[in-house]
């Protein structure tokens, strides 16, 4: 055969089998492409809730055996914040939620630790006399050599509060608004 010569049988013009071949695979890739997008564009609605495709499905559902709790305390005091988990606070010096307090006649508004001066800032509205309960965690305040801490009661050394291990029970008295608890670090 010559070069530019065509096989037997076939004349100018004529297109082969591997062409038409070709050109069907095209479109059926571009059918394929097409369906594709169409369903991630479907689930990417129904996940967002814009279409509702998935609200009629219910997760299997286990059952256990009943758990028996023991009777609440019959404590005087209200938990207002619970431990949290990690080990670093959320945001810069803020402590609220990462030690346990409890408050009788007030609320906590804030708990704000001042790492310079290794001092956590205790900020209460009060609505009568009380007592703050508040667990010194070690992992964010540590106690002096003696174990001890230095309390402040809206300005003034405060020297009338118990101890036991971490925990502290700071009296309060109508109107106070600031309990400073100095340790030996603060890390926040």
């Amino acid at each position: 055969m010559t070069a530019g010569a065509l096989p037997k049988g076939y004349e100018k013009g004529q297109r082969t089998t591997q062409s038409k071949k070709g050109g069907a695979d095209k479109t059926g890739l571009a059918i394929v492409i097409g369906m594709v997008a169409i369903g991630v564009i479907i689930a990417g609605l129904g996940a967002t809730g814009v279409i509702p495709i998935f609200d009629d499905m219910v997760p299997e559902q286990t059952t256990s055996a009943p758990v028996m709790q023991e009777k609440p305390s019959t404590s005087s005091y209200t938990m207002q914040s619970s431990v949290a988990t990690g080990s670093y606070a959320p945001s810069i010096g803020d402590l609220y939620g990462y030690l346990e307090f409890h408050i009788s006649h007030g609320d906590v508004k804030s708990m704000i630790g001042d790492d310079r001066t290794d001092t956590l800032i205790i900020t209460i509205y009060t609505y009568g006399d009380g007592e703050l309960v508040v667990d010194l965690d070690p992992q964010y305040i540590g106690s002096f050599d003696d174990g001890t801490y230095f309390v402040i009661v809206d300005n003034e050394e405060f020297n009338d509060y118990e101890q036991a291990g971490t925990e502290l029970y700071i009296p309060f008295e109508l109107g106070t608004e600031k309990i400073e608890i100095v340790g030996s670090y603060l890390l926040s």
